[in-house]
């Protein structure tokens, strides 16, 4: 399909990836689980899925059927999200572009066969064998620098309110994760300031054992998974940060910005090399 490009994950990073495609004038679709695992929920298109739409910033996603419906919205010029994490509907679809927005520091499948132009963002990939460029994600003077030719750093860190960056084990004090498995009863909303130890919900088993889930110091509710949802043990549900303002919780971060401004500039760039020999844009 003309225009289009495809972004795999309807997380923030996702998200911030397919709002400036579009801005651009480009097709956008969005592949997405069924059930998203995206935190982040005010600044990600991920709530589509269950929503039918969402808005970001201005811009909205909406959910698509099938890949015939997609097309014909995406013909429309809006932003479309499908459900399809394999991506079986890529090869249909015939997009110019793939961008693998995951972000699980793992290879997903992507690869050079699905689109004339592939990106992946962070760890997990091998620019120019598995994917053509790879955008680095890891904080620091390298954030969103263009890699051509081998891999990015080996993981992402994260901010740190003391210290500035601080190694990628530690910055994970302030994501909250599942500490058993079964249904996730969420009591606090996103942008609400949190003290430490505070119940921000509970989770319960089969057998109806209630585990409460606690803030781990004080901060704003930043993200946190849906009421109800079906979790397991270990797997990220929420998350806390000590600095940010309850404004920020509802616009796209300074790191999703720069990674999706090199996703662009790495678009726009191909393009511009291949435009006076195959017109792909």
């Amino acid at each position: 399909m003309k225009h289009l490009v495809i972004v795999r994950g309807g997380g923030e990073l996702g998200t911030a990836i397919a709002i400036a495609l579009h801005r651009v004038g480009l097709r956008v679709l969005i592949l997405e689980r069924e059930q998203p695992t995206a935190t982040r929920r005010c600044v990600a298109f991920s709530d589509a899925m269950s929503m039918g739409e969402m808005t970001v910033e201005r811009t909205t996603c909406y959910r698509a059927d099938d890949p015939d419906t997609a097309r014909k919205m995406l013909k429309a010029g809006k932003i479309v999200m499908l459900a399809d994490p394999a991506g079986k509907s890529i090869k249909r679809l015939e997009p110019n572009v793939v961008v693998d927005a995951i972000t699980d520091e793992k290879n997903n499948g992507t690869n050079r066969d699905m689109a004339l132009f592939t990106v992946a963002l962070g760890p997990g990939y091998c620019a120019g064998r598995d994917v053509d460029v790879v955008v680095e994600t890891a904080r620091g003077h390298d954030l969103g620098r263009l890699v051509y030719d081998g891999f990015c750093s080996k993981g992402g860190e994260q901010e740190d309110a003391s210290t500035g960056y601080v190694d990628r084990d530690e910055t994970l004090a302030h994501i909250v994760f599942a500490p058993a498995s079964g249904t996730f009863e969420v009591t606090h909303a996103i942008s609400l300031m949190v003290k430490k130890d505070d119940c921000i919900g509970s989770i319960t088993d089969a057998t109806g054992t209630r585990t409460e889930v606690r803030a781990p110091f004080d901060g704003v509710l930043r993200g946190v998974l849906p009421h109800e949802s079906e979790v397991v043990m270990g797997e990220r549900i929420a998350d806390v940060h000590p600095t940010l303002g309850q404004e920020e919780c509802f616009t796209i971060s300074d790191k999703a910005r720069c990674v999706s401004g090199s996703v662009l500039e790495a678009v726009m760039a191909w393009n511009a090399e291949h435009v006076k020999k195959h017109r792909f844009f």
